[in-house]
């Protein structure tokens, strides 16, 4: 619901029809299911992230293969900027940035928090692991044989060259064993003082719209490609810092981080009514309900963050037995 009705790229008409709710399902929700379950059984913590960017090659890379597609239909005047060797690279980085965070991360701590204490704990058997994976292959696997880009009411399958897939495989495979290797190791960080609750909303609302705007507004200016890249490469490692400094931070509370959830959830419900009233709709994809998404879900994230904060005070922390801290 983040990843897609949230975000406007699929308003409620099309987002709750059978077909599309089951694709959505079996690829954000069996893709979110499995990044939470090896974060659990390998006692992730910052090394999560590994997973999170793997999710999202596999979904634009291997899945849609959009970020290697000019003529993506999600692209906009980003198509074909900034590419070399086959990728998109600016809308490439953007995307994957959102698939990290909104696609995964922010769905996995909005479920903690409600249950905190289950937080280090698998939540799937070996048969939910089952469906969860195969549902996230299959998906996988069909979008990849038949998604491409759309001339009229058809749909042309797109494949780009095999090398580039191999890439794109063997870094979702690199990223993965990375996120195995720096399991249980946990980092709790003190150098520097801890931001209020506030900052951090600000740090994930302006995180979030620098990849909504920036990016276009270079295309109108004409910065070139490869400067584009660089700006965005520079917005990441200063989300990586913030992450280390002080999401990693020992005084972090839950107020902190229910602040970065909403913050970072902030530009899309104040683009709602601009979805629905500014922006062209198609009569495939209409656009009727998207503000009424917005009001949605700002009154339910209020409603969550009151009840984490009240969970929190009723929940200890568990102990993370065999964790490493490396501080």
């Amino acid at each position: 619901m983040l990843g897609e009705l949230l975000s406007g790229n699929s308003p409620p008409l099309r987002f709750f029809s059978p077909g599309w709710l089951l694709i959505f399902v079996l690829l954000y929700g069996c893709g979110t299911l499995l990044v939470r379950e090896a974060a659990a059984r390998w006692q992730l913590q910052w090394s999560v992230l590994f997973l999170a960017v793997a999710y999202g090659i596999v979904e634009e890379g291997l899945t849609t293969k959009a970020i290697f597609n000019p003529r993506w239909h999600g692209t906009g005047m980003l198509s074909g900027y900034g590419m070399y060797v086959g990728v998109q690279w600016v809308w490439a980085i953007g995307v994957t940035f959102f698939h990290a965070t909104v696609s995964t991360m922010i769905p996995i701590a909005i479920v903690e928090h409600l249950w905190p204490s289950s937080r280090h704990s698998p939540l799937l058997g070996k048969t939910g692991l089952g469906f969860a994976f195969g549902g996230f292959a299959t998906i996988t696997i069909l979008g990849m044989l038949s998604i491409g880009t759309a001339e009229g009411e058809r749909t042309i399958p797109f494949f780009p060259r095999t090398p580039l897939l191999a890439v794109a495989f063997a870094a979702v495979v690199l990223l993965c064993w990375l996120a195995y290797r720096f399991r249980g190791r946990e980092m709790r960080t003190g150098a520097l003082p801890l931001i209020p609750p506030v900052c951090f909303g600000l740090a994930g609302f302006f995180g979030q719209a620098f990849f909504l705007v920036i990016p276009n507004e270079m295309v109108k200016q004409g910065v070139q490609g490869a400067t584009a890249v660089a700006v965005e490469l520079t917005v990441v490692c200063l989300a990586l810092a913030f992450v280390f400094i002080q999401l990693c931070h020992h005084g972090v509370t839950v107020r902190h981080t229910t602040a970065l959830v909403i913050g970072s959830l902030m530009p899309y419900i104040l683009l709602t009514p601009v979805h629905e009233y500014l922006w062209k709709s198609s009569p495939a994809n209409p656009k009727t309900g998207v503000l009424a998404v917005g009001i949605v879900a700002a009154a339910l994230l209020f409603v969550w963050r009151e009840a984490a904060i009240g969970k929190d005070r009723q929940v200890q922390p568990l102990p993370r037995d065999g964790i490493q801290s490396d501080s």
